[in-house]
């Protein structure tokens, strides 16, 4: 009896060590939250605006831990649907009229093609996270076009493993970063503005 205890005790042991070894995975809700505009910097230029995911691994990494292959980091929702629900919000409250159906509206099309969280080495203290975000942008306005890319890329150390709500802060925050790096570009600005 007392055997059979000690062998139950040891499985259940080595079934918590295991456990604390490896990272779950995660699929994280896409919802970027840009900062409000100080002030209405465009006076109602039309903009239609589209995103594509055009990712060829929708995978955007992983958490690391003992069994890094069954720990990935994912995205849990539609990317397309949800970036461009908050960014056509965000350049509404810029002043763009993104609901216009003026002949004279830009086709805002903004085309992810990389997305990475990633942590991939173990040594040494802490969890860097590799992070990278990559946009083709293709503004069309009739005969007239206009085509940017855009990329963040940085690495961030964290002292633990980063938690799912760190997860889902820093890919919402890579996301607003790189759309932000488009308002930035003040060819593709004009082209939208009509300048």
């Amino acid at each position: 009896m007392a055997y059979s205890t000690l062998i139950k005790s040891c499985v259940i042991a080595a079934s918590v060590l295991l456990t604390a070894c490896a990272s779950s995975p995660q699929a994280i809700q896409l919802a970027p939250k840009f900062s409000a505009p100080s002030a209405r910097v465009v006076n109602g230029s039309p903009v239609h605006v589209r995103v594509s995911d055009q990712r060829q691994n929708k995978v955007l990494g992983s958490r690391g831990g003992a069994y890094p292959e069954t720990s990935v980091v994912t995205i849990g929702n539609d990317l397309s649907l949800a970036v461009e629900k908050s960014l056509a919000a965000h350049m509404a409250a810029m002043g763009y009229a993104t609901d216009s159906l003026s002949a004279d509206t830009v086709d805002l099309h903004v085309i992810f093609d990389s997305l990475v969280y990633d942590h991939r080495k173990e040594e040494g203290v802490g969890y860097d996270m590799d992070m990278l975000a990559a946009v083709n942008v293709v503004a069309s306005r009739g005969n007239e076009h206009y085509e940017g890319r855009y990329r963040v890329k940085r690495k961030q150390k964290f002292f633990k493993a980063p938690s799912n709500p760190d997860n889902i802060e820093q890919v919402n925050g890579l996301v607003v970063e790189v759309l932000n790096s488009m308002f930035e570009d003040p060819k593709l600005v004009g082209f939208l503005r009509n300048k």
